[in-house]
């Protein structure tokens, strides 16, 4: 899911049944769980919502631990994708770069990309940034759309 949706590890691990709205294929994340304190909204792509384990009704927590908590285990998923793909010297906030270079290279504007990763400033910064305040939301869906088919072509 990091590597599909570019989005912070503590977002995708803190997601909620609640923040999905599977019919419109969004994921909002609420402004309390972003690192700058804004709403954001992601776009979900086929092969995003196939990782999506099924609903149980008494979780509130996409991926939650067999305990229902959190999960946090992401130094030992580390050390099994190092192992099975024969690639150390990364860390996980590396696929949120991958994204944006991976979405640069496949002609996705700059200021989109910044949107998907929800950056507060990035190509549109300054003054700019002060009068900008479209979400480019159409663009977004479509970069996102064309980052899956991308990924999944490559596996």
């Amino acid at each position: 899911m990091l590597a599909l949706t570019g989005q912070r590890r503590s977002e995708v691990a803190g997601m909620r049944w609640n923040e999905l709205d599977l019919d419109k294929g969004n994921w909002t994340i609420p402004a309390r769980r972003t690192k700058n304190r804004r709403a954001h909204i992601v776009h979900l792509t086929p092969p995003m919502l196939s990782l999506l384990p099924r609903a149980e009704e008494d979780q509130p927590l996409v991926f939650a631990t067999a305990q229902g908590k959190i999960y946090q285990y992401f130094s030992v998923a580390k050390k099994r994708l190092d192992t099975a793909s024969g690639v150390t010297g990364w860390v996980l906030h590396d696929l949120r770069r991958t994204v944006a270079t991976g979405m640069a290279g496949l002609g996705v504007a700059p200021h989109v990309a910044d949107k998907i990763l929800n950056h507060q400033s990035g190509t549109i910064s300054g003054i700019a940034a002060i009068y900008q305040r479209h979400e480019f939301l159409p663009e977004r869906t479509a970069a996102s759309e064309l980052w899956s088919q991308y990924v999944e072509a490559s596996l």
